[in-house]
């Protein structure tokens, strides 16, 4: 069964029931993620085919995700919004360097996918930043401790400013964002609002080499801050 929807108002995208299709058939987006509370979010989402066909797989009948860590199994939970269908699982507790979630893809028609692996990267934590930054000059953010060879990304997200977004190779412990590299969203009155800073920290983790169709799997550690952005 597939039924077709608009993402964005433009994007069209599919949904098709596990049991129409084989595991070979399948790409999977897999990762864990802490946000430095004390919670972990172990989260899935499986495509039919080419991720870029927006195709994703509702699982129906005994078909399920399992995550599980420190002994403790538990059935990720299914949603959707707009026919976009995603998994997730919470663990309370261990969230340090090298905590390992596995994920897996149960099903009789054939293998599924058991075991795919996760591990988180190091903690780390976000020096604030001015309360206030012009777009008009550079910002420089600074995160302790640093210097892993995982991979470090950022996005800065605000109402007033395009999406913007970029790596950190190296893992110096700080990332300057060039003066106007942060840009007035087009059709935007205001020219003052909040920015949401986000830095990521990702470890690529095991994928099972069931999913036919490839995927990604990561740990991620994010932390973010807050800003007003102006002109």
């Amino acid at each position: 069964m597939k039924k077709l929807c608009l993402i964005a108002l433009v994007s069209a995208c599919a949904q098709t029931d596990s049991s129409d299709a084989l595991t070979s058939g399948m790409y999977a987006q897999l990762g864990a993620t802490s946000t430095g509370g004390d919670t972990t979010s172990v989260h899935a989402t499986l495509f039919f085919g080419n991720p870029i066909n927006l195709n994703f797989v509702n699982l129906t009948g005994d078909d399920e995700l399992m995550a599980t860590h420190g002994g403790q199994d538990k059935v990720m939970i299914e949603s959707e919004l707009l026919n976009i269908v995603s998994h997730r699982a919470e663990f309370v507790g261990d969230n340090e360097e090298g905590a390992e979630f596995e994920i897996a893809f149960l099903r009789t028609v054939d293998a599924g996918a058991p075991l795919s692996i996760a591990t988180l990267p190091a903690k780390f934590a976000i020096d604030a930043p001015p309360t206030t930054s012009s777009r008009a000059a550079a910002l420089t953010v600074t995160w302790s401790p640093s210097g892993t060879a995982d991979q470090m990304t950022w996005t800065a997200k605000g109402e007033c400013i395009e999406d913007a977004q970029g790596s950190v190779p190296g893992d110096p412990g700080t990332v300057s964002v060039l003066a106007n590299a942060l840009v007035k969203r087009q059709g935007v009155v205001a020219d003052t609002c909040g920015v949401n800073f986000e830095l990521t920290r990702a470890r690529a983790g095991v994928l099972d080499t069931h999913y036919g169709k490839g995927g990604i799997i990561s740990g991620q550690q994010v932390r973010s801050v807050t800003f007003s952005s102006t002109p």
